[in-house]
């Protein structure tokens, strides 16, 4: 790739090529020599999420939902997280990276740990700010670092501004090497988003957005109809992008598609019908959506009723294994324990195409035991839901497997990758409506209806057995994981 003179192509071609190598070419050696040239064809990037530092862990322990009295060397799944679990996750990025090779990262947000506004600042907030950047930038020398901010990263908490903003003056200054483009640190400083091309990759260019703008508890823009004027500017962005044969990959750190299990949904409903209706206008020139905020991994397409318009959404696990809970009279609500995480993503230079994703994590009870991190591969997205690549089509066909109650095997493994675990997780049938719900429907409304008539069709079901890709899957599985060999 480097003298310019080999052009990506995108993998269903690739697998086209594979296909044709082994039937004309000549057979074994053809298809290993063209998955050989195809292994130069493929890059990746990082996403990393959630890390929620908290500086007082081993101290007052501000951001802990319960008592710890004694604390983990790498953090407590009551607690955000300690400089230890940051560093590692950063050691790990880098080694990895020396190993693989990765184009860029993407830093959706929320590197605040969860503490009461009475108890920090704008200043204390710019500080841990500075220090988790400078982190990255340090462990990870000369790869950009797309970055955004969280809700957590305001203060106050949640209530991000729609115009020039102290935060947006001082991270934009911040990151201004990252952004790299001085007009977009000004797009930045006068809301808190921007438009980047991406490295190694110029069909492709990157809006890293503010849909903190968009977060149901900001009482400061619920009445806006586009905050920071950031929907328009970002259809500018996206006519732009197609006029000139572009790909466009969204990240951000509020999702607007429903949390799951759960069914919560963060937007304010006025912006939420603005935002996916922009997804769905350009869905053809979007490439994929990256957030954070969930905590949880998941994925799911965002789409108009009729099926049209699709955009996958895919939610990254936080770093920090911090558990919520919500005290009421009735008795505490509170969050299943998971682990902390990081995700790197390969996809075609060329096309931004979504090939696979691999999970990896470190099982913090383990951690904390021998006091050293063992960061593991979880998962990887491609083998276990047995689909070719990350496509809205492959995510309509997980979906298609569980509709009515089957493919148990799918939304189990779902239930246990949504905590970050390596141990089984098995789901109640309510649990996997809202998953399968959650998945192709963003209006709650929808979802709530969805699930109970999904318990309906499952109290009457009869086993069966659903093909979803049928025959071809093990033959695109085959050569994907053959090709996906070259570097992992």
């Amino acid at each position: 790739m480097a003298n310019g003179l080999t052009r990506p192509v995108s993998q269903s071609s690739a697998i086209m090529g594979v296909i044709t190598s082994f039937f004309v070419v000549g057979g074994v050696q053809g298809l290993l020599l063209t998955t050989r040239a195809m292994c130069l064809l493929i890059s990746r990037f990082w996403h990393i999420t959630d890390v929620h530092y908290d500086n007082t862990y081993f101290t007052s322990q501000l951001s802990c939902n319960d008592d710890v009295p004694s604390p983990g060397p790498y953090g407590d799944y009551w607690c955000d997280s300690p400089w230890r679990l940051v560093q590692s996750t950063v050691d790990f990025m880098a080694d990895k990276t020396r190993e693989l090779g990765v184009d860029f990262v993407i830093w959706t947000g929320d590197t605040i740990a969860h503490i009461k506004n009475e108890d920090t600042s704008l200043d204390e907030n710019l500080v841990v700010l500075h220090n988790v950047s400078a982190a990255l930038e340090a462990g990870l020398p000369g790869i950009p670092v797309y970055a955004s901010l969280g809700n957590h990263d305001f203060f106050p908490d949640g209530q991000a501004e729609a115009n020039v903003s102290e935060i947006y003056q001082a991270v934009g200054d911040m990151w201004r090497d990252w952004i790299s483009n001085q007009a977009q640190v000004q797009r930045f400083e006068n809301g808190g988003f921007y438009a980047t091309a991406v490295r190694n990759a110029p069909k492709l260019r990157l809006l890293a957005l503010n849909t903190n703008l968009y977060y149901h508890v900001n009482k400061v823009t619920a009445e806006m109809a586009d905050p920071a004027g950031q929907f328009q500017w970002m259809k500018g962005q996206l006519q732009e992008a197609k006029a000139s044969g572009q790909k466009v990959i969204i990240t951000g750190h509020v999702p607007a598609g429903l949390l799951v299990p759960g069914a919560v949904d963060w937007f304010h409903p006025r912006h939420k019908k603005s935002f996916v209706q922009i997804l769905f206008d350009h869905s053809d020139v979007i490439a994929a959506t990256h957030f954070g905020h969930d905590h949880h991994d998941g994925f799911k397409v965002l789409q108009k009723p009729d099926g049209s318009g699709a955009v996958s959404q895919f939610t990254a696990p936080s770093v920090t294994p911090w558990r919520y809970r919500i005290r009421r009279p009735s008795g505490d609500e509170v969050g299943n324990p998971h682990n902390p995480a990081v995700r790197l993503v390969e996809y075609d230079r060329d096309t931004g195409e979504h090939l696979d994703y691999h999970q990896y994590f470190i099982n913090l009870t383990d951690t904390n035991t021998q006091n050293r991190a063992n960061w593991a591969k979880l998962y990887s997205f491609k083998e276990a839901y047995a689909v070719p690549d990350m496509s809205v089509n492959s995510i309509k066909v997980i979906y298609d497997r569980v509709k009515d109650g089957e493919g148990k095997d799918y939304t189990d493994q779902f239930c246990r990758f949504s905590l970050v675990s390596a141990l089984e997780k098995p789901c109640e049938d309510r649990v996997r409506g809202e998953i399968y719900c959650g998945g192709i429907h963003h209006d709650k409304t929808k979802v709530d209806n969805c699930v109970e008539d999904y318990l309906k069709r499952v109290n009457h079901a009869t086993p069966a057995t659903r093909s979803g890709l049928g025959f071809f899957v093990p033959v695109l599985i085959t050569l994907s994981v053959l090709i996906g060999k070259c570097y992992f």
